[in-house]
């Protein structure tokens, strides 16, 4: 009960109906690199994620990978597919094991129906994505990879407190899952990397970055 009050979604649910909707979901534990749900596939479950680490890929037709969101706990995913019915348009795997509730499409929309809160508050969740979707394109239309680098490393050391001189990323992503994210190849995202570190601004070590200079890193963005 106490994790499912932290859901985004369920703000403004009475404690009654959130101990019912708790028990509508049924456990599942997934181990890293399990695929949850897939690009095209026609399940219509919604899960919600209560521990753990998840990836969000959205496939090209040329079967490139760029990814699309960052699911941790007190996320939820599946619920487009619920309320149209059609294909799933992303590729959820884990990163980490996680431990997530799923729930049946049918009883999501009784649930909606149930307690109309739930339908305001996914309104203000799916205005919140199209907008940092909007501005992921925006970045990578404009941007080159050096500064899209520059970018995903700010943010994922704003996100840990690690954005000062001295902060460490560690574990910090491959670079295949930086590629990933900024939507370049691999061999794009090592030379950054490379430039970053022969001009003193990150050091990298083994599954870690270290911030050296701070005001360069954001200089360049």
């Amino acid at each position: 009960m106490t994790e499912i009050a932290g859901f985004a979604l369920l703000a403004g649910v009475p404690e009654a109906s959130l101990r019912r909707f708790a028990a509508d979901l049924k456990p599942l534990t997934v181990a890293p690199g399990q695929v949850v749900i897939e690009q095209g596939e026609l399940s219509r479950e919604v899960y919600f994620v209560f521990s753990g680490r998840l990836l969000g890929l959205l496939l090209s037709p040329e079967g490139r990978e760029v990814a699309f969101s960052d699911l941790g706990p007190g996320r939820y995913f599946g619920e487009i597919a619920a309320l149209d019915g059609q294909p799933r348009s992303l590729t959820i795997s884990a990163v980490t094991q996680s431990r997530l509730g799923r729930l049946e499409a049918e009883t999501f929309r009784d649930w909606m129906v149930r307690e109309p809160v739930i339908g305001q508050n996914l309104a203000l969740t799916l205005a919140e994505r199209n907008r940092v979707l909007s501005e992921r394109i925006f970045g990578l239309v404009v941007h080159d990879v050096d500064k899209r680098v520059r970018i995903l490393l700010s943010r994922l050391a704003q996100a840990r407190g690690e954005l000062r001189p001295g902060g460490r990323l560690k574990p910090a992503p491959t670079r295949d899952q930086m590629a990933t994210y900024v939507g370049a190849n691999r061999e794009a995202v090592s030379r950054a990397i490379a430039r970053l570190s022969a001009e003193g601004i990150i050091e990298t070590g083994r599954q870690s970055v270290t911030f050296r200079d701070i005001q360069a890193l954001l200089d360049g963005l």
